[in-house]
């Protein structure tokens, strides 16, 4: 519970598009956008719990790097794809991600009492400018989780983000290895119809 609590905490803060700027400042932007939506009186209760999960839905969608995330999630496995496997990959793989982790933001967002931004550092690589922004989620019963998003600037100049390390962990090193343990028991099909089988309540794949 902890854990997909954390999961969807971080989440909220990449969960909206926002105008270009710095890393941090468009992480604090989009925060506040997707948290004030959440909050909206018009969406509150139980019956509406699906129109929050769509916003949330929405709202990951133009934030997140859904292309550069699952290629760094599949790693040597990537190379191997076609280009229609490639594309098939990116769009189950940022479906599955959405189901599973907005049904946690619009379920446990109220349990977050705040958002400290402490900092962003930006590298560039061969042209192109990644970022990684750090922030301390506080929960209402008062404890800490460090989290930091990897970031890369697109050919528009927003940020979108690939990455989230939390607690240490990172998410595209976790679905990789996994990933890598099914494929290499059931190959890349196998992967594939393992992920299709997967519903947002299961507590596998997270």
């Amino acid at each position: 519970m902890k854990r997909l609590f954390i999961t969807a905490a971080c989440m909220i803060s990449l969960a909206a598009g926002a105008l270009a700027g710095s890393p941090m400042a468009e992480i604090k932007t989009t925060t506040d956008k997707v948290l004030a939506s959440l909050n909206d009186p018009k969406v509150q209760g139980d019956d509406k719990k699906a129109q929050r999960i769509g916003l949330v839905q929405k709202a990951m969608d133009t934030r997140f790097a859904w292309e550069e995330s699952a290629r760094a999630c599949l790693g040597r496995h990537w190379a191997k794809l076609s280009p229609g496997q490639k594309t098939e990959f990116i769009k189950l793989f940022s479906q599955f991600l959405e189901e599973t982790y907005a049904q946690k933001i619009a379920t446990y967002y109220g349990e977050l009492d705040h958002i400290a931004y402490q900092g962003e550092k930006i590298i560039q690589d061969s042209g192109t400018d990644y970022a990684q922004v750090k922030i301390l989620l506080t929960t209402k019963s008062n404890v800490d989780h460090p989290v930091e998003y990897r970031m890369q600037k697109n050919a528009a100049g927003d940020w979108k983000v690939y990455d989230v390390i939390i607690e240490g962990v990172s998410l595209v090193k976790n679905y990789r290895d996994q990933f890598d343990a099914i494929i290499a028991k059931s190959g890349y099909d196998g992967l594939i119809q393992e992920i299709k089988a997967k519903k947002p309540a299961s507590p596998d794949l997270r």
